[in-house]
C-alpha cells in the first residue's frame, strides 16, 4: 500500500514517529508521503525523506499558511524541486473555511505555486475546502500549468466535479472520509470514479477512518481501511484496489521507485 498524503512531521506523532515508520513494511506500506503546509514543515518533509527510504517528500504552502509563501520560500522549493526524494508540490489550494476575507491572496499565491510546479517539473496535490467553484475556475483557466498532472486530495466532492477534473487530467484522492456512515456523496463518487482516476489515502493525523474515528489518532496503516471501503463500493476485492491505487500512484509520481 502507498498512504499518498500523510503529516508525518505533525506534533502528533512527536513521541511516536520514529516507530511508527520503523514499523511501515510490518504494516503493509510500501511507501507514505508526507506533506508539507507551510516553508518550515516543507524543510522538515524533506528532511525525513532523506533519512527514511520509505518516504517522500510534498513541498508547498497550504491556503491557511500563505504568509509563509515568500521569495525565500519560493526559492527554496526551486532548490528542493531537484532532490530525488521530493515528488510534488502540495499541499496547494484554497480554503474558505475559516477565513474569506483574504480569498484574492489565496487566489494568487495558489497560482504562484501552480506555476512552480509546472517550471519544475512536478505534479500538484490540491486542498480544497468550501471553496469549489473559485477553484473549478482557477484550474480551468490555468490548465496551461498542469501538464505534470495532479492531485485533488481529500476529495469529498460530487461526480459532476470529479468529471470536470478528469477533464483537466487531474485524478483524485480518497481517504477517511470516504468511510463515514453520512458520506453518501462521496462514496457516490467512489462508485463512478474510474478505475485509473483514484489513489488512497489517510491524511493522517486527521480524518481517521471508521471503524477507529474519534477512537484514535490516525496514522499510515489505517489507508487499509479506506481500500476496503473503495472494494465494498466497487465491487472488487481490497487486493484489486490496492494494486490500482498503487498503479495510479507510480504513473502520477514518477519520481517514486515502483516495487
Amino acid at each position: 500500500m502507498i498512504d499518498t498524503h500523510a503529516h508525518l512531521t505533525d506534533e502528533a506523532y512527536n513521541n511516536t514517529r520514529e516507530f511508527m515508520i520503523k514499523n511501515f513494511q510490518s504494516d503493509g506500506l510500501d511507501y507514505v508521503f508526507t506533506i508539507g503546509f507551510d516553508f518550515k514543515s516543507s524543510i522538515d518533509c524533506v528532511r525525513l525523506a532523506e533519512k527514511y527510504d520509505n518516504v517522500y517528500a510534498v513541498i508547498g504552502v497550504h491556503p491557511e499558511e500563505i504568509s509563509s509563501f515568500d521569495d525565500e520560500c519560493c526559492q527554496y522549493f526551486k532548490m528542493a524541486a531537484k532532490h530525488p526524494k521530493v515528488i510534488a508540490i502540495g499541499e496547494i489550494g484554497l480554503d474558505y473555511h475559516y477565513r474569506q476575507d483574504n480569498k484574492d491572496e489565496q487566489k494568487r499565491v495558489f497560482v504562484e505555486q501552480l506555476k512552480l510546479a509546472n517550471e519544475v517539473g512536478l505534479p500538484v496535490v490540491i486542498h480544497n475546502r468550501d471553496s469549489i467553484g473559485d477553484m473549478l475556475d482557477i484550474l480551468e483557466e490555468n490548465k496551461k500549468y498542469l501538464k505534470n498532472g495532479g492531485l485533488f486530495h481529500c476529495f469529498s466532492e460530487s461526480v459532476e466535479v470529479y468529471q470536470r477534473l478528469k477533464k483537466l487530467g487531474l485524478k483524485v484522492a480518497f481517504g477517511g472520509v470516504c468511510t463515514f456512515k453520512n458520506a453518501v456523496n462521496v462514496q457516490k463518487t467512489v462508485q463512478a470514479v474510474s478505475l485509473d482516476d483514484f489513489v488512497i489515502e489517510t491524511d493522517c493525523p486527521y480524518l481517521t477512518p471508521e471503524p477507529y474515528r474519534g477512537k484514535m489518532t490516525n496514522q499510515p496503516k489505517f489507508v487499509r481501511f479506506v481500500a476496503e471501503k473503495i472494494a465494498q463500493e466497487k465491487g472488487l476485492s481490497v487486493d484489486e484496489v490496492i494494486d490500482l491505487a498503487d498503479k495510479n500512484t507510480y504513473k502520477l509520481f514518477k519520481k517514486v521507485k515502483g516495487k
